[in-house]
């Protein structure tokens, strides 16, 4: 019977054993660019990041959107629609279009990307942050990079578009806030005298609401030896105003932890600034807009003022972001920032350059940390 209604739709009938990957079919399989007749490997024809989705269907009613992507030919989007039983699928595959954009390297990129994630390629390259007074470095933001075999290291712009497409954010993250942990401790360790420098690494708010993040995070420091208080998360103003109750709550559970916590890109949200003091910041980070635009806009300075005053009542230091020249530099001390990050003093680092900036400074751009004072306190 599924067979005749395949043919009487242009579709092709599949029984599906999802264990083994073996299907079945009945009708046209050429016309879905699939070679082989009567049974198949169907999983390997299937784009990596939908076979997670096939697998992880309930049982019941089956109806997916699916990319085929069968050695030697096209991209093809096709609808499954059928029933799962236990391993089994029956169902009716239809034509869906060609799907905006897919190609067989965007697939073969997925497939990297969730492998690489397995084989922890994903690591923290860091940008220095630099005492205003001194100019010596107190700090590291972590920033993802892909290590990616035979491409080399492959920035954020050219892979966070991907792992959101694929669900693929958090696992990211974890790897990039574990990389920073780790690096961290190891440069405590490899000093001859401990640095006064943390390591600032970034969240969404959907990670900090996701299950046992918490947890996660305070395991992975936990293992690394990092001390208290040298470890500090960011989250963007924009994320945090979504739902600013469930926020504030988290925030307090991760600082329990010993974390320290940033806001970062302050500005961008307009939220109100009386509003801060529901949040547990230790630190605002002004959003480089405001730094770039207060050389030549009197209102721009005037937002950067109330953020420093406002940061100061409530106990808070002030990072400003975007320092690319030594007038913004100068700027944003003379406005009553403690810290600034930027292309005027480096761009993000590797983890074995970021290692010996700890001990030297860079030559011409900051010197190195100061050392860390008895008591550890940050």
């Amino acid at each position: 019977m599924l067979a005749k209604a395949a043919e009487a739709a242009g579709a092709l009938a599949i029984e599906l054993d999802l264990e083994s990957g073996k299907a079945r079919f009945s009708g046209a399989a050429q016309a879905f660019g699939l070679t082989c007749n009567g049974v198949g490997d169907f999983l390997d024809c299937v784009a990596p990041s939908d076979r997670k989705a096939l697998a992880e269907q309930k049982e019941g009613p089956v109806d997916l959107r699916l990319r085929l992507a069968p050695p030697g030919g096209e991209v093809r989007y096709v609808r499954l629609l059928g029933h799962r039983k236990g391993d089994g699928v029956t169902a009716l595959l239809l034509p869906a279009g060609t799907g905006p954009g897919t190609t067989l390297s965007t697939l073969d990129a997925e497939a990297a990307l969730t492998a690489g994630l397995e084989a922890h390629e994903i690591i923290a390259h860091y940008q220095p942050i630099i005492a205003l007074d001194g100019e010596y470095l107190a700090g590291f933001e972590a920033l993802a990079r892909w290590h990616r075999p035979g491409l080399g290291v492959m920035g954020p712009d050219d892979f966070l578009f991907l792992a959101d497409r694929l669900g693929l954010m958090g696992q990211v993250g974890d790897q990039v806030r574990g990389s920073a942990a780790d690096n961290l401790a190891r440069w405590f360790s490899d000093a001859p005298a401990a640095p006064d420098i943390y390591v600032s690494a970034n969240a969404s708010v959907g990670e900090l609401f996701s299950d046992g993040f918490v947890e996660t995070l305070a395991a992975a420091l936990e293992s690394a030896k990092v001390p208290r208080g040298r470890y500090r998360l960011e989250i963007t103003e924009t994320e945090i105003m979504r739902d600013p109750d469930r926020a504030a709550e988290l925030l307090h559970a991760v600082k329990a932890s010993g974390v320290k916590l940033v806001l970062d890109d302050f500005g961008t949200g307009y939220s109100s600034l009386s509003r801060l003091d529901r949040f547990p910041f230790d630190v605002i980070k002004i959003d480089q807009y405001f730094v770039r635009s207060m050389l030549a806009d009197a209102s721009a300075r005037a937002i950067t003022a109330s953020v420093v005053k406002l940061a100061r009542n409530l106990g808070m230091t002030i990072i400003a972001e975007g320092v690319e020249t030594a007038e913004m530099a100068d700027l944003v001390a003379e406005m009553g920032c403690d810290f600034a990050q930027g292309f005027h003093y480096a761009g993000a680092l590797d983890p074995q350059a970021a290692g010996l900036a700890v001990r030297q400074g860079l030559s011409g751009r900051f010197a190195p940390p100061r050392p860390l004072r008895r008591s550890g306190v940050a």
